[in-house]
């Protein structure tokens, strides 16, 4: 029974730690890097930025994003 619990722990454990590592990629909010309006959410399009690179943004100016 304990080899059993200490399974289920570490399985447990695993999918903890897997989880957010999922959800890394790009999804198409708000600052995500793109390269067509199509790898943008609804209400977001593809824009240009002052430093060359291309996120989904609003389109109407407003958005800044911080990059690393």
């Amino acid at each position: 029974m304990e080899a059993m619990t200490r399974s289920i722990r570490a399985w447990g454990l695993l999918l903890a730690l897997a989880l957010p590592l999922s959800s890394c990629g790009s999804g198409g909010g708000e600052c995500d890097s793109c390269s067509s309006d199509d790898d943008c959410t609804a209400g977001l399009a593809c824009s240009s930025f002052s430093d060359g690179s291309r996120r989904c943004a609003s389109g109407l100016g407003e958005t800044s994003c911080k990059v690393r």
